[in-house]
């Protein structure tokens, strides 16, 4: 608790020391973090959609040419 306590002592200080300025700068890096994941997190998505429909379509296909 007393190492958590300190923790969100030692950012606030650091943070009302920052410039309004250095502050933005922080907020874009987040933003732009942000913005990444979510990208990344999408193109991974689709990717494992994509790569599902392909193992479907090709089992399907598999199993129908054995009935045939």
């Amino acid at each position: 608790m007393k190492k958590q306590l300190l923790c969100i002592t030692l950012s606030s200080v650091l943070l009302m020391g920052c410039s309004a300025q250095e502050k933005q700068g922080i907020k874009d890096g987040f933003t732009e973090i942000g913005h990444t994941t979510r990208d990344v997190t999408r193109a991974t998505g689709h990717f494992f959609r994509d790569t599902t429909k392909d193992v479907i379509g090709n089992a399907k296909e598999a199993t129908s040419s054995k009935e045939e």
